[in-house]
């Protein structure tokens, strides 16, 4: 009845040795998706604030040509 026992045990901590490596090797991939994540979301801004820049311009611009609105 002890050699079931510790079978099962045995099985468990193997299941969760497997675990702990699984997340311990997905963390460092989820880190480079992280960093190419981030660097697309650093061009989207530089290029959203360019637009921005390009509309306040043209509202300006429009402002000086009719300055009653």
């Amino acid at each position: 009845m002890i050699e079931v026992g510790f079978t099962v045990a045995l099985i468990v901590l193997a299941v969760a040795v497997l675990k702990y490596v699984e997340r311990r090797s997905k963390g460092t991939i989820l880190g480079d998706a992280e960093e190419r994540l981030m660097a697309r979301m650093d061009a989207l801004e530089r290029r959203l604030t360019d637009i921005q820049d390009v509309m306040i311009a043209i509202d300006e611009k429009m402002s000086r040509i009719n300055p009653e609105k």
